[in-house]
């Protein structure tokens, strides 16, 4: 039992200091590096530097139980009768640095990684491309292990079978899936044959590297000095790859009834709990086994990736990934000793590592590419993306570093340091080289191939305000048959819809539903449509009984007329952001309403707040056509939304002789407020407009625009 010289209320007081401080530097950080487009991690692996023991963590504050920093050494621990200074005991390894509570957190974060990233496993592509991306990632692996050991044995001295030298061989054979994907994504290049090669092979390596580290770890418990029984290590790796297959065979298996006893429980915030609970148990049944928590983790989450609660398991986890998993990539920067990038030689051996781990990737799974139909181009496409090592490397690495062999750990300080060089090089180069080879022309298929075994099926809509009309009616039907459905991605406009064994996508391109499918779901597909278009037009019935837009719009004039003026200061600084002087025409020049419009949409043009002038126009006058824009007393308030504009604005015209704007009291329109917006934003358009209604409900605010004989006057009297 552990006898800390500080008190458990001060022990956990420091790691809750300890676990606050981690959490703003790793979002700080994470986002930064977005900012400059590098993945998140490498900002968290940067702030777990900033802030570890060997820079501010170490700097002494005045508070008892800290005095060699938040994140210093830790205080002398006696176990078992023996006491070891400026160090903390865990199950027996020692780690230098930092708490052994903070290290237990963080291992559960990489637990519920590698879970989600069995989540995110798609299965039906990895089928499709299986024989290409089996191939695509032996090769790599195989020249990465070879070239990782490689640098073991000629720079380091060591033998080939040393743990240290399969250690740096595993570390060179990860592939960040994440990572990939990522950059994939954002080149639309996702659905492409190499980018579902890469997929694949990137999926295929992470389970090959899997299964060496458990064969490595069962190596590192072979006595130093002792003969390397070959016999032994067949049957080892024999051992792991049937307790690996068969445990994954019986997830794929079982997977299905687990997911119905799920959801019985029927809320996913509650079975998707539970189901990370199942990936903890079987993370520690696989390390009573010999295994590595992550294999039991990546096991679960694969067994579950093909069944209908998989989307919703990654939705509801969100929260606690955001949570926990930065801790992880932080924790393990912290475990970074900087003092050893003085060294020139841990530097020299860095850079070389690095070189090498970029050269296997590119060059083992390009090559076998080429024997896959695919050309010069195509294979180098392929190769490139499996470069970035990220969070799997990582891993591996804070196991090494915590992995026994001889009293002492496999991976020291030096070749930690060593690790994380490759990890941030083979990382931050990956983006700018695949988006380099992705843009270069030319075909990635010696011959064109055609997959009958996915159909596309689009539906065209007259305008993208339909478009998202009927998406919201059809998630409300598919989640009436049960659906699960993934989170709807903006940027990538992907729907992925899954239940029980059917799963198929629906993409959202302009004002098109496209859906990408197997031909036998495609009659589902034709009838969900089917019915969803009946749904609408039963409720635009019933929406035509409850009166027309001109009714509604009188009662709201009615209201506005009795409300308040000064509404409140919030509506005044929603107008305040979304007018600007130079939108502001004291004499309007136009001849009839369309001119009106077209003048106050080119202001905002000049002002560089819509880009597109006639296409805004036409969002406006579809939205006069469905009931006219315009207040009593005068005002005007032409409105829409539209993709043509860049944030909330607003334009001012006058003219004090009047055009008839078809207002509903009959009288001429003397003020014209044009609101634009963003279609799909989330910013105040509604309460734009009503705080506009407000104020121009008041005749003497009205009087007062209308004698003012400047824009700045104009904009006081908005601005309040």
């Amino acid at each position: 039992m552990l006898n800390f010289h500080l008190s458990v209320v001060q022990q956990i007081s420091i790691l809750v200091l300890q676990l606050g401080i981690i959490i703003f530097a790793a979002r700080l950080c994470g986002n930064a590096a977005k900012k400059i487009k590098l993945p998140s991690v490498l900002g968290e692996l940067l702030a777990g530097i900033i802030i570890g023991p060997c820079l501010l963590g170490g700097i002494g504050v005045p508070l008892h139980g800290l005095e060699n920093g938040l994140f210093g050494i830790v205080e002398s621990v006696q176990v078992a009768g023996e006491t070891i200074k400026g160090t903390a005991v865990l199950e027996n390894v020692t780690f230098q640095s930092y708490h052994s509570s903070l290290y237990a957190i963080a291992t559960v974060g990489s637990i519920l990684l590698l879970f989600v990233s069995g989540l995110e496993t798609d299965l039906r592509m990895f089928i499709r491309y299986s024989i290409a991306g089996t191939l695509v990632g032996i090769g790599g692996v195989i020249f990465s292990f070879v070239f990782g050991a490689g640098i073991s044995v000629f720079m380091l001295g060591y033998d080939f079978m040393h743990p240290c030298s399969l250690f740096l061989g595993i570390l060179s054979t990860a592939t960040s899936v994440g990572i990939t994907a990522r950059i994939l994504s954002e080149q639309k290049k996702i659905d492409t044959p190499e980018g579902v090669t890469t997929l694949a092979a990137a999926v295929i390596d992470d389970v090959l590297g899997i299964i060496c580290l458990a064969v490595v770890l069962g190596i590192a418990t072979v006595a130093p000095g002792s003969s390397t029984n070959w016999g032994k290590i067949g049957i080892l790796a024999a051992k792991c790859v049937g307790f690996w297959l068969i445990a994954t065979a019986a997830g794929l298996l079982l997977a299905g009834r687990a997911a119905q006893m799920l959801k019985k429980f029927k809320s996913p915030v509650i079975y998707s709990t539970l189901a990370f609970g199942l990936a903890l148990i079987l993370a520690g049944f696989f390390e009573q086994q010999g295994l590595a928590m992550i294999i039991g983790a990546y096991v679960t989450g694969l067994s579950l990736s093909k069944t209908d609660v998989s989307f919703a398991l990654q939705q509801a986890l969100e929260p606690l990934y955001t949570f926990i998993v930065p801790i992880f990539f932080t924790v393990m920067g912290m475990l970074v000793d900087i003092r050893v990038f003085a060294d020139m030689n841990v530097l020299k051996i860095g850079l070389i590592y690095s070189a090498l781990a970029i050269a296997a990737k590119v060059l083992g799974c390009a090559l076998p590419a080429l024997f896959m139909n695919f050309t010069p181009l195509g294979a180098l496409r392929i190769g490139t993306g499996m470069v970035p090592r990220g969070e799997v490397a990582l891993i591996i690495a804070g196991i090494g570093m915590t992995t026994m062999y001889d009293g002492k750990p496999v991976l020291t300080n030096d070749l930690f340091g060593v690790a994380i060089i490759m990890t941030l090089i083979t990382t931050v180069l990956a983006p700018p080289l695949l988006n380099w080879v992705l843009n270069m022309k030319g075909k990635s298929l010696r011959k064109e191939e055609q997959d009958f075994s996915v159909v596309h099926t689009p539906f065209s809509f007259s305008s993208r305000v339909l478009t998202r009309f009927t998406l919201d009616h059809l998630v409300a039907n598919l989640n009436a048959e049960g659906y699960m459905l993934s989170s709807l991605d903006k940027e990538s406009g992907v729907l992925q819809i899954r239940k029980n064994h059917l799963s198929f996508a629906l993409t959202i391109s302009g004002n098109e539903l496209v859906f990408e499918s197997n031909p036998d779901e495609l009659p589902f597909i034709k009838a969900l449509m089917c019915e969803t278009i009946v749904n609408i037009h039963q409720e635009l019935e019933s929406l035509k009984e409850l009166g027309n837009p001109e009714d509604f719009q009188k009662m709201q004039l009615t209201e506005q007329q009795e409300s308040p003026v000064e509404n409140s200061k919030a509506f005044r600084k929603t107008i305040a952001e979304a007018l600007n002087k130079n939108a502001i025409i004291c004499d309007l020049k136009a001849r009839d309403k369309s001119e009106v419009i077209q003048e106050l949409i080119q202001t905002l043009v000049d002002c560089g707040k819509v880009s597109d002038a006639a296409e805004c126009f036409n969002h406006v006058m579809l939205r006069e056509s469905a009931a006219s824009t315009c207040l009593q007393n005068g005002i005007a308030l032409p409105h829409c939304r539209t993709n043509t504009a860049k944030k909330l604005s607003l334009a001012i015209g006058i003219n004090r002789m009047g055009y008839n704007f078809d207002a509903l009291d009959g009288n001429p329109s003397k003020i014209f407020i044009l609101c634009v917006s963003p279609e799909g934003d989330s910013g105040p358009h509604i309460e734009c407009l009503a705080a506009i209604a407000t104020l121009l409900s008041n005749p003497e605010t009205v009087n007062k625009i209308l004698d003012s004989s400047s824009a700045e006057e104009i904009y006081d009297i908005f601005k309040g």
